[in-house]
């Protein structure tokens, strides 16, 4: 059955009344707020001296990964949100296409709590996928808008909620009690990493410019590639097979996209099908070499070039970028995962170190600002 015949225009409409009713009544809230809060400055400033400016510049981001895991983390639950409010989501093509195969392999406590989850969504399908466009939406505005305010933390530890959430009741724990769960679809799940990000972001300062971030994402690393070979080496999960790897890719090239991006899977699920034992091989024998390498020499160059390379590979051959087909909800766990890495590297690397933000002339005068300042302690 195709996509197209599973989605119904009358319910697609009602989604999008039910999408813009919200967006209207959260605008007037936020006017509302604006205004009040204007008034309140503006009683508050007549009262006590404004701010200056220096001290605002005080405020501002330390370092440089952690700010950058903060942005990147927030326009990733904006685009999620934007995702979900494809027309497929709000019909049942989302449940059959997206959640009911999870459900294959899962032990039976899990089947009757997804089973649940399934059921409230059918239940008020609608209501139910406006809450996650919103909710997702919000979380990542607020991270975006609150990288100093109150609410930001708060998105942060909404996010680690919601995210478990999803992981159970969306991901099915991401298949790792399945005894078919492969790093090469993306498993143990996109979100898994949303939840780690959050939870480093809600670490201090000084854990991050002491190296303790650095020292476990490197050691999860490690953790993680093993996993994922361990896995993949299982005889159960029957990936030595041929067919049984080849249909991982052939999953993914079977998404609605442009030819020539299904092409290079295709022919990708072709050899596999053919050279199972050999593909399997290579793929159990790149992640066991990936966690030698961070085991051994992490975030060098040698290693952070083959590890982006290889996510990259899965990315497009067995995760197909996660977005496409019109039912995608997250762009898979690559681009995450590398996310998380490259925020790893630079966990130590305070903002006034970066030499490209010397350009901008707000840095460029804030950095003078500070020198000055430890010049003249010097003298002092």
């Amino acid at each position: 059955m195709s996509l197209a015949s599973m989605i119904q225009p009358e319910v697609v409409a009602q989604f999008y009344h039910a999408v813009l009713t919200v967006v209207v009544v959260l605008i007037t809230i936020g006017l509302a707020v604006v205004l009040i809060r204007w008034v309140w400055r503006l009683i508050a400033e007549s009262e006590s001296p404004s701010v200056s400016r220096e001290d605002l510049c005080d405020r501002a981001p330390k370092i440089w990964g952690k700010e950058g895991l903060w942005r990147a983390l927030g326009a990733l639950w904006v685009l999620d949100g934007l995702l979900q409010l494809q027309p497929a989501m709000p019909n049942y093509a989302f449940l059959e296409m997206v959640i009911a195969p999870n459900l294959l392999g899962q032990p039976g406590w899990v089947v009757r709590v997804m089973g649940w989850g399934i059921q409230a969504w059918s239940n008020a399908p609608i209501t139910a996928d406006v809450v996650a466009v919103f909710v997702q939406l919000g979380i990542g505005l607020a991270l975006l808008a609150g990288r100093w305010r109150p609410w930001g933390r708060w998105a942060l530890w909404t996010s680690l909620f919601w995210g478990l959430f999803v992981w159970i009741l969306g991901e099915g724990m991401g298949g790792i009690l399945t005894g078919q769960a492969s790093l090469v679809i993306g498993d143990p799940g996109s979100v898994l990493f949303y939840m780690a990000s959050a939870g480093l972001l809600l670490l201090p300062d000084a854990m991050w410019l002491a190296g303790q971030v650095r020292r476990g994402v490197r050691w999860g690393v490690v953790g993680l590639w093993l996993w994922g070979a361990l896995v993949q080496a299982w005889p159960g999960a029957g990936f030595w097979s041929g067919p049984a790897l080849g249909t991982l890719f052939q999953n993914a090239a079977q998404n609605a996209q442009p030819l020539w991006l299904s092409g290079p899977i295709y022919a990708t699920a072709h050899w596999v099908t053919h050279h199972g034992l050999v593909a399997n091989g290579v793929i159990v024998g790149m992640m066991s070499l990936l966690a030698l390498l961070w085991a051994w020499r992490p975030y060098g160059r040698g290693t952070m070039a083959v590890t982006m390379g290889w996510l990259g590979v899965l990315w497009w051959l067995g995760q197909d970028f996660g977005v496409l087909g019109g039912v995608g909800t997250d762009p898979n766990t690559a681009p995450v995962f590398a996310l998380l890495l490259g925020t790893a590297a630079w966990s130590q690397k305070p903002l006034a170190d970066v030499p490209a933000l010397r350009f901008i002339p707000w840095f460029r005068a804030k950095r003078g600002a500070e020198t000055l300042s430890v010049e003249r302690g010097r003298r002092v």
